[in-house]
């Protein structure tokens, strides 16, 4: 590209993401037919893959695919097994807005020695809706992590907390 110079690199060789199911990638029962209906690839994967096409590299692995309104001390207890064991550094957990900060809590209570982990999801799916906030919210969980110190966070409508200073403002359809 003529005239192209990188001027910023953030500082991320790998992201991974471990995925819970929610409203990011359309694990929602109240859109199952709409999704069906419209033929939609909502999956992070696609969304990476075949738009974003990062400057780093990615992988996936999916614990649940659950409305969060159903995640289980099982299903969180799976979700800690899985964040200690991989050998990566930035961790994405991506989950349904109603019960993240539930998760983020609970994952508080566990040392996962220099690993950075952000949960993130969205309101409004990652795909078929041009007023989504799934892509922004993803995207601000990945530059997140140039900024932060180990530890267990939730980035959501471009704020970054711990859990114990977040809540859902469901009048105002955002997190403070």
């Amino acid at each position: 590209m003529v005239g192209f110079k990188k001027i910023m690199h953030i500082n991320i060789d790998h992201v991974h993401l471990v995925k819970m199911g929610g409203t990011i990638e359309f694990f929602d029962p109240d859109y199952d037919m709409i999704k069906d209906l419209m033929k939609l690839d909502s999956t992070i994967d696609n969304y990476l893959n075949s738009i974003i096409k990062p400057h780093f590299g990615w992988s996936a692995e999916t614990i649940t695919q659950k409305d969060s309104r159903e995640i289980t001390s099982d299903d969180r207890k799976r979700l800690k097994d899985a964040i200690i064991k991989t050998d990566y550094k930035n961790i994405i957990v991506t989950h349904g807005t109603f019960t993240m900060v539930e998760t983020a809590k609970y994952l508080e209570g566990y040392d996962f020695s220099e690993k950075k982990i952000i949960i993130t999801g969205s309101m409004i799916p990652l795909a078929g809706f041009t007023t989504a906030d799934a892509g922004f919210n993803l995207g601000f969980a990945i530059a997140s992590f140039s900024g932060i110190n180990p530890g267990v966070y939730l980035t959501m409508n471009g704020g970054l907390f711990s859990a114990d200073e977040v809540i859902k403002n469901r009048k105002l359809f955002r997190f403070e």
